[in-house]
């Protein structure tokens, strides 16, 4: 169902742009619990509505990723970005915490069909020999919106009447993002991709699927992953700003960076290397970074952010790559959605876990607890090695 053999195709280039500008209007959202505070929701409420627009992509995720196919994919994404743009104007409307809610479970349903037809279309386009490299390349543009959103809003601040107007105005990327869609479509329309009838996933195959060792092996280690970067991502600067560390701002450019170059330029050797044996090492790399984390005097911070962009550089792209694959191709769809089920589900569980850990063991109970669940996912790693354990029962290619 690949779209050619050549990885940069223009299908898999433009999936790649539309989830940079897709992430960009999500990630406009970073200021949300000031913009709360200056409405006069309570303290108490706030941590609710930042992360109901998650909870709701995670519930619709388990309940309706079947339904997101290669050929439904570009219908969903469009309705996504209507519900996005509309909730975003929204902003500018509502105070309350009533509308607020039902807001932000409109931004998690308009995520939900925008990142599910996404995925669909993604799998779809990547020639099975590259996936690692593929997956890799997918997540730069994902990292460039995190990186580069807070930057320009901050500067864009002074001129802008307040929070809800950047929400706002964030939403015209969706336009350029509608328009790369439709060409999509049609592209892959021409292509014969989407355009023959489909069989309907029926419950015994997605039953047999969610049953498959290797499919549960890599859920977890997806949900770890994204549970021990998260974590890592809300609580660093209570530890620095404890310790007196005055580098947070290097610390995660650095790790970053490292990121996106490592990603960047090791392009096959996702592919080439043993999948199985990267994704061991990425998290004994983040392990050990996380124990040195709470040892480490302050000039040594920036070094310790590029050992953790080495380390979780290289596992988001094995992981997801064993994921594709190690699916038979008509369940190709299911599983890269339900691996965003993982990545919702492990974005909640580190900060919320870890924040109860920091409240009852300190910052370095915290780095302790975060080394042994990396070094946990590393040893767990080791039980995709068996190569019988196949989704669906289908040979490993």
């Amino acid at each position: 169902m690949t779209a050619g053999r050549r990885l940069l195709s223009f299908e898999f280039v433009g999936v790649c742009a539309v989830a940079f500008l897709a992430l960009c209007n999500v990630t406009v959202f970073y200021d949300l619990f000031g913009h709360l505070a200056s409405l006069g929701i309570p303290a108490e409420l706030r941590g609710l509505l930042v992360g109901v627009a998650s909870g709701t992509a995670m519930v619709l995720y388990a309940l309706a990723s079947p339904f997101v196919t290669a050929k439904r994919a570009p219908a969903a994404m469009l309705a996504g970005m209507a519900v996005l743009a509309a909730s975003g104007w929204g902003y500018l409307a509502v105070e309350s915490f009533p509308a607020l809610l039902a807001l932000r479970i409109a931004n998690g349903a308009g995520g939900f069909l925008l990142g599910a037809g996404a995925s669909a279309l993604l799998v779809a386009v990547i020639p099975p020999e590259r996936s690692g490299q593929a997956f890799g390349l997918y997540s730069v543009a994902i990292l460039v919106a995190f990186g580069l959103v807070p930057a320009v809003m901050d500067a864009l601040a002074p001129s802008l009447p307040g929070r809800a107007h950047g929400y706002a105005a964030a939403t015209l990327v969706l336009l350029p993002a509608a328009l790369l869609v439709l060409a999509i479509r049609r592209r892959l329309g021409r292509a014969g991709i989407g355009g023959a009838p489909e069989r309907r996933l029926v419950w015994p195959e997605i039953r047999d699927n969610l049953r498959t060792p290797s499919v549960g092996v890599l859920l977890a280690l997806n949900t770890l992953y994204f549970a021990n970067w998260s974590a890592l991502f809300y609580l660093f600067e209570g530890f620095a700003r404890q310790e007196g560390i005055g580098n947070v701002g290097a610390f995660f450019s650095v790790l970053t960076a490292i990121m996106i170059v490592f990603r960047l330029l090791a392009g096959r050797l996702f592919d080439r290397a043993d999948k199985v044996r990267l994704v061991g090492a990425s998290f004994a790399v983040v392990a050990l970074a996380h124990l040195a984390l709470g040892q480490a005097p302050a000039g040594a911070i920036p070094l310790l952010g590029a050992f953790f962009g080495l380390g979780l550089g290289a596992g988001y792209p094995a992981i997801n790559g064993l994921m594709f694959d190690r699916t038979p191709p008509r369940l190709r769809a299911l599983n890269a959605n339900i691996m965003l089920f993982a990545v919702q589900g492990g974005s909640f569980l580190g900060p919320s876990v870890g924040g109860a850990l920091v409240a009852g063991f300190g910052y370095r109970g915290w780095f302790l607890a975060s080394s042994l669940m990396a070094a946990s996912a590393a040893l767990l790693s080791r039980a995709l090695v068996r190569r019988g354990t196949v989704a669906a029962g289908a040979p490993a290619p």
